[in-house]
């Protein structure tokens, strides 16, 4: 679960809750105390970024003595991170470190809830995030995703072709799909082209585009076999995958109706994990 966050990108997280120092620590001059910082879970979760913690820890001065790696699931009670050092370091990395991990924890918890619901199905259903992530937390909503099982749909609009009703507005619509496709294939032939739907009659103007990938919209999964079967008969190849309105309570259903792919942002709509802090003089 590689997600590369830059000594800059550790810096900001520091800096974005003391732009200037502690008020407070600096005011109470407990210099030379030594404290000892204790995270642990009160619930079970699967733990994320616990590695970037650890290392705003470490560019304080703080020394790290027990740390769970993300990915891990956890029970009820278990220690996640434990360090020590300077108190006032420790006052000034405990909120913003915290929140991090409850955070990244809560999608990362969620998204297991998902892929596990998917797995009691089938094996060969991924479950994919969409970009519908708070902003400027990409990289760890990314790493909360992947720790909890799921893929990047896509990271942004750079990486993927996908065309949306509201292209499609400036370029005919659906009934000439078929001229986008072949125009965008001249130029562009690595990319996969993947084509949103609404209906059933979408769908299938658009396997028959020659496009790529369908991703149906909030189609029911009663409606979804129906649609991949149609779309399959146009265009044997295509992908169809399920996307808008997918969550825990029916991931498991439209797996079942054939899905190739379940994309979803629900798991970024989860409640942060609540962690226990314990701060003890070392």
């Amino acid at each position: 679960m590689m997600i590369y966050f830059t000594e800059n990108d550790i810096d900001r997280l520091i800096e974005d809750d003391v732009p200037v120092g502690d008020m407070t620590s600096n005011l109470l001059l407990f210099e030379k105390q030594r404290g000892r910082i204790t995270l642990l879970t009160r619930h079970d979760m699967v733990v994320c970024c616990t590695e970037e913690a650890e290392r705003m820890y470490r560019k304080t001065g703080l020394e790290v003595t027990y740390i769970v790696p993300s990915g891990i699931v956890l029970k009820q009670g278990e220690k996640m991170l434990e360090a020590e050092g300077d108190a006032r370091m420790l006052h000034l990395v405990w909120r913003s470190g915290l929140s991090m991990i409850e955070f990244a924890s809560g999608i990362a918890t969620r998204t297991r809830q998902l892929v596990e619901a998917v797995r009691a199905v089938t094996d060969d259903v991924p479950v994919a995030g969409t970009r519908k992530h708070p902003p400027y937390l990409k990289k760890i909503a990314l790493k909360a995703l992947l720790a909890g099982g799921g893929e990047p749909h896509r990271t942004g609009l750079s990486d993927t072709i996908l065309i949306f009703r509201e292209h499609l507005l400036f370029t005919g619509g659906y009934d000439k799909l078929h001229e986008v496709v072949a125009s965008i294939k001249k130029k562009q032939k690595e990319w996969k082209i993947v084509v949103e739907a609404h209906t059933i009659e979408e769908a299938k103007k658009v396997a028959a585009s020659g496009a790529d990938v369908v991703q149906m919209d909030k189609l029911s999964p009663s409606d979804f076999t129906r649609c991949k079967t149609e779309c399959r008969e146009l265009n044997f190849g295509v992908t169809v995958i399920a996307a808008g309105g997918v969550n825990g309570a029916n991931a498991a259903e439209y797996a079942e109706a054939g899905a190739d792919v379940l994309v979803t942002s629900w798991m970024y709509f989860a409640p942060p994990a609540d962690i226990q802090v314990l701060v003890e003089k070392a």
